[in-house]
């Protein structure tokens, strides 16, 4: 056998194979050369429904609102996101965002190679007190794109910083001593001291809630009373005529009408570390509905080695009601509980001072739930 012939023969064959495979794949044929394009309406993006985050207003968090794509974009694209705040927020005061949303929607825009973006939430920090929140909802695609079964709302939601300080002083009036009738006898003169039987206008503090003094402002002596409505009360005590329902911290509260004077509630004096960054005093109030007149005084202090700080400063108006403002031109604020609070600049070592000036038995004020808080 001639196996020469053999082996030619083999290796022709081969190359008449290669050959017909190379003419094939070398026919015009499009559908073997070109890649079908994906159809952009697989492309499926939102925001993921249901989610809430929250950060503190003070701590200075971004809060990052995700917009997702289920593919690699191929082309450019957009995203129209509206978002609605709540509880009173309003936008570049309360808050900021990044693309701007001031208008109240933020468009997204979305290149081609990417698989996603992101909307930035920055807190600002006010001196107002409250809490509020920014719903994010999508609310149309464009560039091949469609809005996912499973997009719904994103909540970015913004604790008041008040809500991370810490207590470190407080009072509820729960401690000291309520009389047997709600009449003090003021002395003549400046200091005040307690009396057996009648409301306690001073307190020792005995480790729990701040002690505190009751004086006159020398010079503004209201010189000596027998009937004056003042000191800790209680609730079954309160006078008759205002028959509050409730206190605002536990049963007890300081009682204050007829000053006939400038007198002042001076507080223990609160040890404030260096570089302390927030100081806060918070308080409730509940005037008489009564006869206020605009030389009726209720101011609250932060005094330190460097002298005063007005923190508040309440009278009446023309028309006999306690207004939140020096002027008289705030808010009414009697007949009910209200709370406020103030940010202390000065923070430093010092003492709560409330001074309170007043000329009728009717005009009463009680207070109450009084905390210091500090970061």
């Amino acid at each position: 056998m001639n196996t020469s012939r053999l082996y030619v023969g083999s290796v022709c064959f081969r190359m008449f194979t290669l050959f017909c495979l190379t003419f094939l794949l070398s026919c015009d044929n499009e559908d073997v050369n070109e890649v079908a394009p994906r159809d952009g309406q697989n492309f499926v993006a939102g925001i993921a429904g249901g989610l809430t985050q929250t950060v503190f207003e003070d701590e200075g968090k971004t809060i990052i609102v995700p917009f997702s794509i289920g593919y690699i974009l191929n082309e450019n694209a957009t995203a129209t996101i509206n978002l609605t705040s709540e509880n009173g927020a309003t936008y570049g005061t309360d808050f900021r965002t990044e693309p701007d949303g001031s208008s109240g929607q933020i468009v997204l825009s979305l290149n081609s190679g990417s698989s996603g973006s992101a909307i930035q939430v920055i807190p600002i920090l006010t001196d107002e007190v409250k809490d509020f929140s920014i719903i994010f909802e999508v609310e149309s695609v464009t560039g091949g794109l469609r809005l996912a079964d499973g997009s719904g709302a994103f909540t970015a939601a913004v604790e008041d910083r008040t809500k991370n300080l810490d207590v470190i002083a407080f009072t509820g009036f729960e401690e000291p001593i309520a009389g047997a009738i709600n009449n003090y006898a003021m002395d003549d003169g400046v200091e005040q001291i307690n009396k057996d039987g009648l409301n306690a206008v001073d307190h020792t503090s005995t480790g729990g809630e701040m002690g505190f003094d009751f004086s006159y402002i020398p010079g503004e002596e209201g010189g000596e009373d027998a009937e004056v409505f003042w000191g800790v009360t209680n609730v079954l005590n309160e006078p008759d005529e205002w028959d509050l329902p409730f206190f605002q911290d536990g049963a007890q509260a300081y009682l204050a009408s007829d000053a006939d004077g400038l007198a002042e509630i001076v507080f223990d004096e609160v040890s404030i570390p260096s570089g302390s960054e927030i100081l806060l005093v918070t308080l409730s109030t509940h005037f008489a509905d009564s006869s206020w007149e605009d030389s009726d005084e209720f101011d609250i202090f932060w005094r330190t080695a460097d002298g005063d700080e007005l923190l508040l400063s309440f009278r009446g108006n023309a028309d006999a009601d306690m207004t939140d403002q020096p002027d008289g031109l705030g808010n009414i604020i009697e007949g009910a509980w209200f709370t406020f609070n103030a940010f202390v600049q000065n923070i430093k070592t010092g003492r709560l001072v409330i001074q309170i000036g007043n000329n009728s038995g009717s005009e009463i004020v009680f207070l109450d739930a009084i905390k210091i808080g500090l970061k």
